[in-house]
C-alpha cells in the first residue's frame, strides 16, 4: 500500500495546531476529502496547510514542481490520460526508482494504490510517491502538450457485421443520434438494450470523424457503445425510421433534433484533438454495469406507454395563484444534438410569448421542445433564473422576475427525469449521475437575444432539481447613471475610480448587482492607454478593449492563482470577480499598494462590514486602510411602472421611520410616495430594477476605527456622521421621486 494510514487528516491538523482540538469533533465523521473541502470553503485552513497535512498523514515528502521542466521520457512513463485522471505525474527517474507526485490524495487514495501498483509491476520500477499541490501538478500536465507529438491514428476493428434490412428500429432508439448527423457520417443507433448501452451500425469504422463522435458520446454520456459494420445502402434505407407513419398510434412523430452542447463544436464538427477510442469489445466493459438512470427507454429499448391525459386545464396568467398543469408526455432525450438547435425560435418553429404558448408545447409531450420553450419564455419575461423543482405530486417551473420567484407552470412529475436529462445533455453533464450536484453551462439564442445559461443540479428528496441562471449577452452595457448612482454617491465613486491605484469594492449579497456595477465602472474607465485584465467566474459580458479571463478552479486556475499571473501581465487595472479567501485578499491588497487599481466584490451586508471581513481574513488593518479607496454597498429594488403608478398611503409607523431617516435632508413635507396598480405592460406594478447604494470613502476617522478593529456598526455610524447616504436613505429618496416604492425599499434593506 502506497497510501495507507489509520490516522485521518483531522488528526494531523489537530496535532500540528491548524485546528483547535475543541473544534475537531465537528469534523471527525467526515472523510478526508470532505474535510478538505469544508475547511477550505470556510477559510479555516490554507491549501498549503492541507498539502503539508497529507504529507505528514502518509509519511511522504512534499514536492514543489512549479517552474520545473520534466524530461519527456520521464513524463511518458505515466500516460497523460492516467496522469490527468488520477492527478499523478512522474517527475524523476533514476535507475529503477520512479518518483511520482500526487495531488488530491484524499479523493483518490483507494484507486491510486491500484494504479501505482500496476505501474510498478508493468514498468519494473520502484515507486517513490510524494505529495504536491494541484497548481504544481497542473503546471507539469501542461508539459505533455508542449512536448508530445500527436499520437498515430488508431485503426479500430469492428468485430461483427449486421444486416439492418432485417431490423425494425424504433424511433426513440434511432433518434438518439439526430438525423442530420446520422446521414452525414453514415451511422445509426439500431438497438438500446439499456440506458447505459447502445448498439451502433457504421458504414466506415475507420472514418476519423466517426471515431471522434463515438468516443465523444462514450466520454460525455458515460455510455457503452457496441459497434457493427453495415453497408452504406443499408444505413441509407434505415433512415426511414426517423419518419414513422403518422397514422401509427404506436410511434410518436419525431421532434426536430434536440439542442445539446454534447456536440463538441459548431457545424457538426469535433475538435481535431479529440482522442480516438478503440472499438468496444463483444460485451460492454465492467464500468458500464447497468444501473438506474433517467431515460425514456425500458430495458427492452421500447418507449413507455403514453399515459392518459389529465383533465384539461384552463389557461391562466402569471399573476394567478393556480398555475397551468400539463398532462404526461413522451420522454425523448437524444444523446447528442445538432449544432443549429441553439436557435430556439427556429427549433420550436414559433415564438413563445406567454404561459399559454408554453402550455401548448408541453402538451405535445416532446421534451426537447418543452425545455426550449421554458427557456424562450424565461428570456421573453426578462427572467434572471429558471427553477425546475420536483415536488411530491408535480414538477414546478418557476422564473425569477425582477428578483422575485414566480410560479409559471406545473408539469407531470413523470416528466422530471427526461427534462433533467435533457438539461444535462445540453450542459455537458453526466445524465446517469443523480446522487451528487453537478454544474455546467450552454448557450442559446431566442428573440434576438444571445444568452449564456449556467446550470446547477441538486438532488432533493423528490428527485433532482435544476437551476438555470440566464446571462443575456445581448443587453447593452449600463452606465453608472443607468444603475441608479447619483448625487454624492456617484461623485465619491468617480473620484476614487479615477485614482491610479487602490481598491474599489462592491459589496452585497448574491444577486444584488455587484458584477454589473464593476462592468459599468470598467466601461467608464476603459481607454486605449490602459491595460485592463479581468478574472471572472463566469465572464458575464464581453467588453471591447479588455483582457477577460474565465477562472477554472477545477484545474487550479483560481482567483488567487490567476491574480499572481495577471500581475506579470503589466496591468494598470485589475478586476477580480470576487474576493473569496485570504490568499486572494492578500494579493489584491498588495497589487493595490504597488500601483494598480483593483476592482472586486465581497459578500457583506453593507459597505462598513467589508473592513471587518477583510481583517477577519487575516489581512493587517493598516494594509487594508492603506489600499482601499472606497467601498460600495448595494441592493436591487424593483422599478415602478410609469404607466400605472399612483399615490400610495403610508401607515403611521412606517411614516415615522421615514421621517427619522430623511430628517437630515430638509425635504418639503408632506412626503409623497407611489405604488403600482398593475397593468398589461408590467408585473404587478413593477417593471425592471434599479440599484440603491451607499458609498463609504476611506477617511482618517474610518482608518482609525479599522486599525482599532472596531465593529462594523461603529464604522457605519462614523461614516454617516461624515455624510454617507445609506442604502435605506438612497432607496427612500428614489421612492420620493416615484422610481420605486417604500415597501420595496424596506423589503430589500431589511433582508
Amino acid at each position: 500500500m502506497f497510501l495507507g494510514n489509520n490516522k485521518k487528516l483531522i488528526d494531523v491538523l489537530v496535532e500540528t495546531g491548524k485546528i483547535k482540538r475543541e473544534d475537531a469533533h465537528d469534523f471527525e465523521k467526515l472523510t478526508n476529502q470532505a474535510l478538505e473541502e469544508k475547511l477550505q470553503a470556510q477559510g479555516l485552513v490554507s491549501q498549503e496547510d492541507i498539502n503539508w497535512a497529507y504529507a505528514a498523514l502518509y509519511s511522504l515528502p512534499l514536492v514543489k514542481l512549479k517552474d520545473t521542466s520534466i524530461p519527456q521520457e520521464v513524463l511518458a512513463i505515466i500516460p497523460e490520460n492516467l496522469a490527468r485522471k488520477y492527478k499523478i505525474v512522474a517527475y524523476a527517474h533514476t535507475g529503477d526508482v520512479l518518483k511520482v507526485a500526487i495531488a488530491e490524495p484524499g479523493r483518490l487514495a483507494a484507486n491510486l494504490n491500484q494504479v501505482l501498483e500496476e505501474i510498478k509491476s508493468q514498468k519494473g520500477l520502484k515507486i517513490m510517491p510524494a505529495i504536491t499541490s494541484m497548481a504544481d501538478l497542473n503546471f507539469v500536465l501542461q508539459q505533455y502538450s508542449h512536448h508530445q507529438t500527436p499520437p498515430a491514428a488508431v485503426t479500430p476493428k469492428v468485430s461483427r457485421e449486421i444486416n439492418l434490412d432485417e431490423i425494425q428500429i424504433p424511433y426513440e432508439v434511432i433518434s438518439k443520434f439526430p438525423e442530420d448527423i446520422a446521414r452525414k457520417y453514415k451511422m445509426v443507433v439500431f438497438e438500446a438494450p439499456h440506458p447505459s448501452f447502445i448498439k451502433v451500425a457504421v458504414a466506415d469504422p475507420n472514418d476519423r470523424k466517426v471515431r471522434e463522435i463515438l468516443d465523444f458520446v462514450r466520454e460525455k454520456n458515460d455510455i457503452a457503445i457496441e459497434e457493427y459494420r453495415a453497408t452504406p445502402a443499408q444505413i441509407n434505407r434505415s433512415f426511414r425510421f426517423y419518419h414513422p407513419p403518422k397514422e401509427s398510434p404506436q410511434v410518436a412523430s419525431p421532434p426536430p433534433p434536440a439542442p445539446a452542447v454534447s456536440q463538441p463544436a459548431t457545424g457538426g464538427k469535433l475538435s481535431e484533438s479529440t482522442p480516438v477510442a478503440p472499438a468496444t469489445s463483444e460485451l460492454p466493459p465492467k464500468k458500464f454495469v447497468p444501473r438506474p438512470a433517467p431515460s425514456a427507454l425500458s430495458s427492452q429499448g421500447k418507449a413507455p406507454e403514453a399515459k392518459p391525459a389529465t383533465t384539461p386545464v384552463q389557461k391562466e396568467s402569471l399573476q394567478e395563484e393556480e398555475i397551468p398543469e400539463v398532462r404526461p408526455g413522451e420522454i425523448k432525450a437524444p444523446l447528442i444534438a445538432s449544432p443549429q438547435e441553439n436557435d430556439l425560435d427556429s427549433f420550436l418553429g414559433q415564438e413563445v410569448k406567454e404561459v399559454e404558448d408554453l402550455q401548448a408545447i408541453a402538451e405535445e409531450g416532446q421534451i426537447p421542445k418543452t425545455v426550449a420553450a421554458i427557456i424562450a419564455l424565461a428570456v421573453r419575461k426578462k427572467s434572471s433564473d429558471i427553477h425546475i423543482e420536483p415536488t411530491e405530486k408535480f414538477l414546478r417551473i418557476r422564473f425569477r422576475i425582477d428578483g422575485i420567484l414566480r410560479d409559471i407552470i406545473k408539469l407531470p412529475l413523470s416528466d422530471q427525469p427526461a427534462i433533467i436529462s435533457r438539461i444535462k445533455i445540453l450542459s455537458n453533464l453526466k445524465i446517469d449521475e443523480s446522487r451528487i450536484p453537478q454544474d455546467g453551462r450552454f448557450e442559446a439564442k431566442t428573440s434576438n437575444h444571445q444568452i449564456d445559461l449556467r446550470v446547477s443540479t441538486l438532488p432533493t428528496i423528490h428527485g433532482e432539481k435544476a437551476a438555470l441562471r440566464i446571462l443575456d449577452k445581448s443587453l447593452k452595457m449600463y452606465t453608472l447613471e443607468d444603475l441608479g448612482l447619483e448625487g454624492r454617491n456617484r461623485k465619491i465613486l468617480i473620484e476614487n475610480i479615477d485614482k491610479p491605484y487602490g481598491i474599489v469594492l462592491s459589496t452585497g449579497p448574491t444577486g444584488s448587482g455587484k458584477s454589473t456595477t464593476l462592468y459599468a465602472i470598467l466601461n467608464r474607465i476603459s481607454t486605449a492607454s490602459v491595460n485592463i485584465v479581468t478574472l471572472e467566474d463566469p465572464v458575464e459580458y464581453e467588453l471591447p478593449g479588455l483582457n477577460q479571463c474565465q477562472i477554472k478552479p477545477k484545474i487550479g486556475f483560481t482567483f488567487a492563482n490567476g491574480l499572481r499571473s495577471v500581475l506579470r501581465q503589466d496591468p494598470n487595472i485589475i478586476m477580480v470577480g470576487e474576493i473569496r479567501d485570504a490568499d486572494t485578499a492578500s494579493l489584491a491588497t498588495h497589487a493595490a499598494l504597488t500601483g494598480h487599481l483593483v476592482l472586486s466584490t465581497l459578500h457583506t451586508n453593507d459597505a462598513a462590514g467589508a473592513l471587518p471581513r477583510l481583517i477577519n481574513m487575516g489581512i493587517e488593518p493598516f494594509l487594508i486602510t492603506s489600499s482601499v479607496n472606497c467601498i460600495v454597498g448595494q441592493r436591487l429594488v424593483r422599478r415602478l411602472c410609469d404607466k400605472c403608478k399612483r399615490p400610495a398611503h403610508i401607515p403611521a409607523p412606517v411614516e415615522k421611520e421615514i421621517n427619522e431617516e430623511l430628517a437630515r435632508f430638509n425635504l418639503p413635507k408632506p412626503y409623497k410616495f407611489f405604488e403600482g396598480r398593475g397593468c398589461s405592460e408590467c408585473d404587478q406594478g413593477y417593471r425592471g430594477r434599479i440599484g440603491i447604494f451607499e458609498v463609504l470613502p476611506m477617511s482618517e476617522q474610518i482608518e482609525n476605527l479599522a486599525i482599532a478593529r472596531k465593529p462594523a456598526s461603529e464604522i457605519k455610524a462614523a461614516a454617516i456622521r461624515e455624510g454617507m447616504i445609506t442604502m435605506k436613505q438612497d432607496g427612500l429618496l428614489k421612492a420620493l421621486k416615484g422610481i420605486t416604492t417604500v415597501n420595496e425599499v424596506l423589503r430589500v434593506v431589511t433582508i
